[in-house]
């Protein structure tokens, strides 16, 4: 039976990033728990968990896809998916003390939960704020955000324990539970996806709303979330761990990558059409406060999410390249990022701050690739039990 290679990791890389991390993490706290930064600094680290747990959503939905329309090509790569899909409920965990933090009134993140905003006799009273808190009130909105994080969390560890016992049994019947499953899974995902993004992002300001934002939202997760995939994917294969990906998984990967770029410049494209060409002062505030604070950041980041990726991936040669699908994930992981930060950072009127966002981006991603690296270190499992496995161990792209 095929199996992942325990992962060996250099100790005295684990040690030199731990020292850094924790330098990091002792300035960090230094500024978390001072009273002037106290609101970038949680700011900037609620932006880091919310981006690396999308890119752990992205990668479940894209193995929910998989699984469903019964791609035989990407078989063997659906326990990579799984693996980066595990930072799941400690992203979504780490999400929800940040939001009490912000109910409790430590932390001033979400400028709605403000309880003076709703009541005429104080000078802070906003009518539009005010008009929204049937849906915009703190026990409504825990309660919403809990269902998020158990939700994703069960259907991620009910989907990993079917394939294991698909592993081991090589049962159709439990393939087909992996598949039923997978279908609830696209459904709860489409539809919670839509109110998450409108509760975790845009209710950050209640005055602006966006009828596209969800699914650009979902765009970037799926990138993100490819992208991931490709990096272990590749980093395994080179490191002699995944001998069975080959240059036509990487193609398959990199159309994938190619595309759902293309999509997510559509929605970009189709969001600010609309409001260029509407105009309506409520709705173009979104272009010109983060044009006012970041220089049309909103320009120049089409730069690494859509000129790099359709000019790097549009040849058929170079989506077979490891170095270039590599370092263009590489670009795609720092372009989404910078995307998620404009679409949150503006809205609590920050600037941008390089040493804060190195810091969370060690802090949280060191947490999420030691969660990441861990689960493959363990010895699992193939997705050899799927009836599809051999078809996409002798997989071959038909042009290559």
């Amino acid at each position: 039976m095929y199996q992942f290679s325990r992962i060996k990791i250099n100790k005295k890389i684990i040690i030199f990033l731990m020292i850094i991390t924790v330098g990091f993490i002792i300035i960090f706290l230094d500024r978390i728990f001072n009273v002037k930064n106290n609101h970038k600094s949680w700011t900037v680290l609620y932006i880091s968990i919310f981006y690396f747990t999308s890119i752990s959503l992205g990668a479940l939905f894209f193995l929910g896809i998989q699984n469903v329309s019964q791609s035989g090509w990407s078989v063997i790569i659906h326990p990579v998916m799984e693996k980066i899909s595990s930072f799941i409920p400690y992203g979504g965990v780490m999400i929800l003390i940040i939001l009490l933090l912000n109910t409790m009134d430590i932390v001033h993140i979400f400028y709605w939960m403000n309880s003076n905003l709703y009541n005429p006799i104080f000078l802070e009273y906003d009518k539009i704020a005010a008009s929204k808190r049937i849906f915009l009130n703190i026990p409504f909105f825990l309660i919403r955000s809990v269902i998020y994080v158990l939700g994703y969390s069960f259907f991620y560890l009910n989907i990993k324990n079917i394939s294991r016992t698909l592993y081991i049994s090589h049962s159709l019947n439990d393939y087909k539970k992996l598949y039923f499953r997978s279908i609830i899974f696209i459904i709860f995902f489409s539809v919670i996806s839509i109110f998450m993004t409108w509760d975790w992002v845009m209710s950050l300001n209640p005055h602006w709303f966006s009828t596209l934002f969800s699914w650009y939202v979902l765009s970037s997760f799926i990138i993100t979330g490819i992208s991931t995939i490709t990096i272990t994917a590749i980093y395994l294969n080179k490191k002699g761990y995944f001998p069975l990906f080959s240059k036509s998984h990487l193609h398959d990967l990199s159309k994938y990558l190619f595309s759902s770029s293309l999509l997510w410049t559509y929605l970009w494209f189709s969001q600010f059409l609309l409001y260029w060409y509407g105009n309506i002062p409520e709705e173009v505030i979104y272009f010109i406060k983060r044009e006012k604070i970041y220089n049309s950041i909103h320009f120049w980041m089409l730069i690494p999410n859509f000129i790099i990726p359709f000019f790097g991936l549009i040849s058929s040669k170079n989506k077979s390249n490891y170095k270039i699908v590599f370092s263009i994930s590489l670009v795609l992981l720092i372009g989404h990022y910078i995307d998620i930060y404009n679409l949150i950072a503006p809205d609590v009127n920050e600037r941008f701050c390089i040493f804060e966002i190195i810091g969370s981006l060690l802090i949280i991603g060191g947490f999420f690739i030691y969660i990441l690296y861990s689960n493959l270190n363990i010895k699992f499992n193939s997705s050899e039990g799927n009836p599809f496995f051999k078809e996409s161990k002798n997989y071959k792209y038909p042009y290559m």
